[in-house]
């Protein structure tokens, strides 16, 4: 990050704004607590590896360069991500809530993050810190049911957490991924007129599965 700084400032037409990725990972797992961009970070491995990401891009010294970082949630596309994997055990009868199933998702359409990016370029305004996710977050039990009726699979069974522990190991990835999440709202991108071209969760599963 340090040298993306120096590159910038070298630069004889520095360019005009510079958009970062981050995660909202850096709020930890806060529970139904609603997150905006003010909102703390939380504890953890993965928090303060956000944190300090984050602390580095905001040190850049780039006075002729607008910096915009967007903290990015659970992204649905079609092609590849977390979404397909899920669609696939949702298909074969396996889609039910994940360990209590009360821990929140906050998800947005690929193409609502390519239009915040797209955003974020070209209007003067935004600056700072941005949550890239969209206006409902759901909880892990409400998005696993609006999958199941997106793919035609009207029911599934629970997955107990030590079963999602289990296929994690399998899988090499941490179970934390799923038995815990984030309820976070995109409000500065609102409040500066942002528009979602896919607000609400049916809709936008009913795009990326038709």
């Amino acid at each position: 990050m340090e040298a993306l700084g120096k590159v910038l400032n070298k630069c004889t037409t520095p360019p005009l704004v510079c958009v970062q990725a981050a995660s909202l990972a850096i709020y930890g797992n806060p529970g139904a607590t609603l997150c905006d961009e003010t909102a703390p970070p939380g504890s953890g491995f993965s928090v303060e590896v956000c944190r300090r990401w984050e602390e580095a891009f905001n040190n850049l010294e780039v006075p002729s360069t607008r910096k915009v970082l967007l903290r990015i949630g659970f992204v649905l596309g079609a092609d590849g991500g977390a979404l397909e994997p899920l669609a696939r055990l949702a298909r074969f009868g396996l889609g039910g809530p994940a360990g209590s199933g009360h821990q929140y998702i906050s998800w947005l359409h690929v193409a609502d993050l390519n239009r915040m990016f797209l955003w974020a370029i070209d209007s003067e305004d935004p600056v700072g810190t941005y949550n890239a996710t969209g206006p409902a977050p759901v909880t892990n039990a409400e998005f696993m049911a609006t999958l199941r009726t997106a793919v035609g699979r009207p029911w599934s069974p629970p997955v107990p957490a030590w079963l999602v522990r289990v296929g994690a190991w399998a899988m090499r990835t941490e179970p934390e991924l799923v038995l815990t999440g984030r309820r976070c709202t995109p409000r500065r991108a609102i409040s500066q007129g942002f528009k979602f071209t896919y607000p609400a969760l049916d809709a936008a599963l009913g795009d990326i599965l038709k």
